[in-house]
């Protein structure tokens, strides 16, 4: 049977010996220091993925209100208002969170049989407020001509359109419309403080997408 001192020593030795106060803010030093070099990168991670969110829907958005308008342009043909309905099917699909002000231009363009734009046939705006708005007939929109629109005759009949001035008589086969929209995205968190976009100015993005689409044809 053992002594008491040896059960007394046998009981210290099972009990865990208690950290002291130094090891303890020892404890609370590190903790502090890691939660230092953590925080900036989960900062840094969180506000790129709700920046990313933001970049996403305008890009979705942009490119929608580029084909939608291009579809608008391909059933309005030679239609005097057809730009005016182009712009105003723009300005009606670009929504929140998007800002309207910053459109930076619109095109409205003929392209080849490969959707390849063709060299100077081409309407170009700009979106202007200050200004008086562009009427077609009864449609007018805030926006304004950049130069001399290049592309006023717009082939939209299946059998072709004369070319005036031909002999013998050469017809023109019916058009391909396209409308490229470029939009100037800007950051939204802190982040363009720090990551500067590849656009015209720092935590600027500039979003171009065009869609094409085959004239409606009048038989």
């Amino acid at each position: 049977m053992k002594d008491l001192r040896s059960l007394m020593i046998d009981r210290y030795k099972a009990v865990p010996p208690r950290s002291s106060r130094r090891d303890r803010q020892r404890h609370d030093g590190q903790t502090l220091v890691e939660f230092a070099l953590v925080i900036p990168l989960f900062l840094v991670l969180l506000l790129g993925t709700i920046e990313f969110a933001f970049i996403f829907n305008a890009t979705l958005n942009v490119n929608y209100a580029s084909r939608n308008a291009s579809l608008i342009a391909a059933e309005a043909g030679s239609n005097a208002s057809a730009d005016c309905l182009i712009l105003r099917t723009i300005e009606s699909d670009l929504n929140a969170p998007l800002d309207r002000s910053l459109i930076q231009s619109i095109r409205v363009f003929k392209a080849d049989r490969a959707g390849n734009p063709v060299a100077g046939v081409e309407n170009v705006y700009t979106r202007d407020t200050v200004g008086p708005p562009l009427v077609c007939g009864s449609i007018s929109v805030p926006y304004a001509p950049t130069g001399t629109p290049g592309y006023t005759d717009r082939c939209d009949r299946l059998a072709g359109c004369l070319v005036a001035g031909s002999s013998p008589p050469v017809y023109t086969p019916l058009d391909s419309i396209g409308v490229e929209i470029l939009y100037e995205y800007r950051w939204h968190t802190p982040l363009r403080n720090f990551v500067p976009l590849p656009g015209s100015g720092t935590g600027q993005l500039d979003l171009r997408w065009s869609n094409v689409m085959r004239m409606e044809p009048i038989l």
